[in-house]
């Protein structure tokens, strides 16, 4: 009997036990179970995207520079000369590279580019 009252302060002590006249712990309520909204109300708001150029840069930045530099933008031989190509390259790279990007993630990478190095918004 003392050693069964030892082994019992001990795992009280580790709080890996508790006594039969403590009472059942109070635990924390569990989270209300995700109900569907009625028709026409948003359960969620929508996602929070960054501005289009931040967007751009971001994929610029994150699937684009691991094979070039900027470099590329501002050589004297550059191969794109207006909008159209340089949407054309873009396409393209995120093609051959899988990306399966949207047309206005293109979009949004194509006026990253133009802003930063081609600006033929501008001519």
């Amino acid at each position: 009997m003392r050693t069964q009252s030892i082994v019992h302060a001990v795992l009280l002590s580790l709080g890996l036990a508790f006594p039969a006249w403590a009472g059942p712990r109070a635990l924390p309520p569990l989270p209300a179970p995700e109900q569907d909204a009625p028709p026409g109300h948003a359960s969620r708001p929508p996602p929070v995207l960054p501005p289009a150029a931040a967007r751009g840069q971001m994929l610029y930045e994150n699937h684009c520079t691991a094979c070039h530099e900027s470099v590329v933008h501002i050589r004297s031989r550059q191969q794109v000369r207006s909008l159209p190509q340089l949407r054309d390259q873009v396409r393209r790279w995120a093609d051959y590279s899988q990306l399966r990007w949207s047309g206005d993630e293109v979009e949004e990478v194509v006026r990253h580019l133009d802003s930063q190095y081609y600006r033929f918004e501008r001519r």
